[in-house]
Order: C-alpha cells, then sequence, then structure tokens
C-alpha cells in the first residue's frame, strides 16, 4: 500500500470508529459487523457523500478489520446495496441561483433551521451534524472573537473565520432563540439530533425539483464553499501570503483545513478539476 493510500485508509477508519463510539459505543473493532456498516453507509449517504467514496471508507474498514481476528463476516457492497460507479465525477456545488432559490422556500415555509443551517454549510463549510452540535455558547464566542470553532469528523478541532453575511445571520438567528450557553442551537432540549439532521436533508430533498433538474444535496454547500474559498486564495495569493514556490498546493492545504481535513488532495474533491 502507498503512503497515500494509507492515510487514506486511516483517515476513513477514524471516521468510522467515530461513528461507532458515538451511536453503538463500540470498544473493539473486532466486534464490528453487519449492522456498523449498514448504518455508517445510510449516515454517509445522509451527508450526501459520493458512492465512490463510500466504497474507499468501505475498504478501508474492511482492511484494518481483517486483522483483528474477527470471527464476524463484513458484507460486500452488494450486499449493503452499492452498485458499480460509473465512470466520471458530478458537479455537486450548489450554483448560486439554487442557493437563493432554496433559500427563497425555506424562509416562505418558516423553516428558520433550514435557512440558518443553509447558511452556515455555504459560509463556513459546516457539515449538517457539525450545524447541530453548535451551543449558544459556540455562536457566543465566535460573534466575540470572529472564529466559529467546530468540532468536525473524528474529533477533529477546527477555527472557521467568520464571514460579515454570516456574522450578522448568527447574531439576528440567537437573538431569536435565546438560550443559556450550552443549548444546542438547532437541536431543542429533549429532542433527538438524528431526527433534526434528517428534517432538514429532507426539505432540500422534498422542494429541490421546484428549484433544480440537479439531485443537490445539504453536502453540497460545502462543494460551493470550498469552491469559492479556493478561487479568492488562487487569484489573490498575496492577500493570503501564500508560499510563492507553489502557491496552489498551499491555497489547497488551507482550503483542506478549512473544510477540516488534514491534505491537500481532498481539496479537488470538493472543487473539481
Amino acid at each position: 500500500m502507498s503512503k497515500k493510500s494509507h492515510f487514506r485508509y486511516r483517515d476513513s477508519m477514524k471516521n468510522f470508529l467515530w461513528f461507532c463510539a458515538e451511536k453503538y459505543r463500540l470498544q473493539k473493532i473486532a466486534n464490528v459487523g453487519e449492522k456498523h456498516l449498514r448504518a455508517y453507509v445510510e449516515y454517509r449517504r445522509q451527508e450526501g457523500i459520493s458512492e465512490k467514496t463510500l466504497k474507499n471508507d468501505l475498504a478501508a474498514v474492511r482492511f484494518f478489520h481483517r486483522f483483528t481476528g474477527s470471527r464476524n463476516e463484513l458484507p460486500d457492497n452488494r450486499a449493503l446495496g452499492l452498485e458499480k460507479t460509473p465512470a466520471g465525477g458530478k458537479d455537486r456545488a450548489w450554483t448560486e441561483e439554487e442557493y437563493r432559490r432554496m433559500l427563497e422556500k425555506a424562509e416562505k415555509l418558516g423553516r428558520t433551521d433550514v435557512v440558518m443551517a443553509m447558511k452556515l454549510a455555504r459560509h463556513a463549510g459546516l457539515r449538517i451534524h457539525e450545524c447541530t452540535r453548535l451551543t449558544v455558547g459556540h455562536v457566543r464566542d465566535a460573534l466575540k472573537d470572529g472564529e466559529l470553532e467546530v468540532k468536525g469528523k473524528g474529533g477533529r478541532v477546527r477555527r472557521v473565520p467568520l464571514r460579515l453575511e454570516l456574522k450578522m445571520e448568527l447574531e439576528r438567528f440567537l437573538e431569536e432563540r435565546g438560550g443559556t450557553r450550552g443549548e444546542k442551537i438547532f437541536v431543542a432540549p429533549g429532542e433527538k439530533t438524528h431526527r433534526v439532521i434528517k428534517s432538514i436533508q429532507k426539505f432540500i430533498e422534498r422542494h429541490r425539483e421546484e428549484i433544480t433538474d440537479r439531485p443537490i444535496t445539504f453536502h453540497g454547500l460545502r462543494h460551493a464553499y470550498a469552491r469559492e474559498e479556493l478561487a479568492c486564495r488562487l487569484e489573490h495569493p498575496e492577500k493570503y501570503g501564500l508560499h510563492r514556490v507553489s502557491p496552489e498546493r498551499a491555497a489547497k492545504l488551507e482550503v483542506a483545513e478549512l473544510l477540516g481535513h488534514g491534505r491537500p488532495e481532498v481539496t479537488s474533491v470538493y472543487t473539481g478539476k
């Protein structure tokens, strides 16, 4: 296995184990079984992850699992409902028109949670589950410091600069919502986080045919954010103090870190060619 593949497999496995620890309190890799893989497939699909990426994730799980001596047999991709991936990638980033029209739809129907979550994804690159982890305290600190602290996959923590338009929206949202520091801004006391996530995702799925002829997902807003951030750095490398010898790689690394990844190659997955 190449060094590049090793790091990719390691990251994929860390994400999978983080999911199993949170959902099932799993402590031993040897105990990984079919139900864990099926739940992870559903979870990643809800995030809008491509089938190709999902297959790579499962390949990493199977690779590490075979060294545990476990008696559990893991189902193959076909058994998990993963068919052959067609050649060629898809442009998953939302256009500004799609973004504007979906926001208008959510505002019209009084879904302020959808509006705020979409803006966090589009202007700060947050995943849907990162949005639902945010507390009143997180937002207050971000408004004070100008940076939002985000806990992402695998427990990786990053700080994302707040754009002016997002800062103003968060101030308004927090003023309307209120609450103590420890309360989550999207999940009310007694409410289930996974139900809130599904509600936001389902809203987009339910109304996207009115907006566009593409199967856009919430995760596609992160793609739009990554594309914009990379474009800014490539057009004005001096503004960001990027290395003169390899400004493109430096730009991709910065954007990868904003997205919660550690490798510049990941940025290309979001921004395309």
